[in-house]
């Protein structure tokens, strides 16, 4: 898919950012590398035309609607702040896309059959768990695919008290210290 097609996208960051805090001011140089490219790089662990994706605390659409923009079919966003919603589908309708949003916590979706949650910056692991086991315990093979930073073991071995999965851990392109962690075959110690 073309760059272009996140320049709308990427201008309407800009413009909301002055007035709700969606992304750091500092990041705003680098925006294209720093939130797009940073979020794409799932892009590979989902299939766009049968996932369904549940993003835990999207705030500016990172990275469930930068998915939905590049093609992913079935995203729901999960985000409680009023403003940011507003934000959310302000996005969703400039692309037309079929993006579900729900201005709510975790615990209030009505959603439980979710194939790949998704979150960037949101929780620990250890919370991230808990929310992707209850949004998508219909389903057989979920999978979670986070984007997490420098302190990812230390997320790692205080989620291993609680809970039992298998997980794989990629190096982030886009952040020397940063790391993409799949986790699946999730349950509850």
């Amino acid at each position: 898919m073309s760059p272009e097609i996140f320049l709308p996208f990427i201008a309407e960051l800009i413009k909301w950012n002055k007035s709700i805090n969606l992304i750091h001011d500092d990041t705003i140089k680098n925006i294209h590398s720093r939130h797009i490219l940073d979020s794409l790089q799932l892009s590979s662990f989902v299939d766009y035309s049968k996932d369904i994706i549940i993003d835990i605390g999207s705030g500016a659409g990172l990275p469930g609607m930068i998915l939905a923009i590049d093609g992913a079919s079935n995203v729901h966003l999960i985000e409680p702040t009023s403003k940011k919603n507003v934000f959310l589908n302000h996005v969703k309708n400039l692309y037309r896309l079929p993006v579900t949003i729900h201005e709510c916590g975790w615990k209030d979706v009505k959603i439980h059959n979710a194939t790949v949650v998704t979150s960037r910056a949101f929780s620990s692991l250890n919370n991230l768990l808990e929310a992707m086991v209850f949004v998508s315990r219909e389903t057989i093979d979920a999978r979670g695919i986070f984007l997490k930073g420098e302190k990812i073991e230390e997320e790692i071995a205080e989620a291993k008290n609680n809970w039992n999965f298998q997980y794989e851990l990629s190096q982030n392109t886009i952040h020397e210290n940063g790391f993409i962690i799949k986790v699946w075959n999730v349950c509850k110690k």
